[in-house]
């Protein structure tokens, strides 16, 4: 979300692409994004566009009778309560989502990493044996890409996306 926020998710687009990666985004993360819009004007906008691209692929969003059983069991395991019940409180709702979703895919033989900025959905998905995939890890590869033609390039995007990060706790 931070990457949208500070307006780059072009670069992040593009990271996805040349690394032939495809984020899996659950639509209780979207939901968060556009009640975020009132306070960040155009962020709704930009991320609709973002989860427009061919890498993005928005999950639906956790229901009991559709969702995919180890999902549903992860998420309440991490919760803590009963699913309809966790569902309503949004406190760390996206991380506890993605992580569910994670945890699903790599049972399921899949090679997966999270994109959780948060210190502590990275801990959560860390106690479950997920890689996480930071900024600093997308950085990296914007520079192995050649996306930065200069160190100040990349120093404006890293705390462009640091203040966006920030601005949102």
């Amino acid at each position: 979300m931070h990457f949208v926020g500070a307006n780059l998710q072009r670069l992040l687009v593009d990271v996805l692409q040349k690394a032939e990666l495809v984020l899996l985004v659950p639509q209780e993360v979207c939901d968060e994004v556009a009640r975020k819009d009132r306070k960040y004007q155009g962020l709704k906008l930009r991320w609709t566009r973002f989860t427009n691209s061919d890498c993005i692929k928005v999950l639906p969003a956790l229901q009991a009778q559709s969702a995919p059983e180890r999902v549903v069991e992860v998420f309440v395991e991490v919760r803590g309560r009963q699913l309809e019940d966790a569902l309503r409180d949004s406190k760390d709702l996206g991380e506890a989502v993605v992580v569910a979703h994670g945890v699903h895919y790599q049972d399921k033989g899949h090679e997966v990493l999270v994109a959780i900025d948060d210190q502590g959905g990275q801990a959560l998905a860390a106690e479950r044996d997920l890689r996480i995939i930071t900024v600093e890890d997308v950085l990296a590869l914007a520079i192995e890409f050649g996306k930065f033609p200069t160190e100040g390039d990349l120093k404006k995007a890293y705390f462009k996306e640091w203040r966006a990060n920030n601005a949102g706790e």
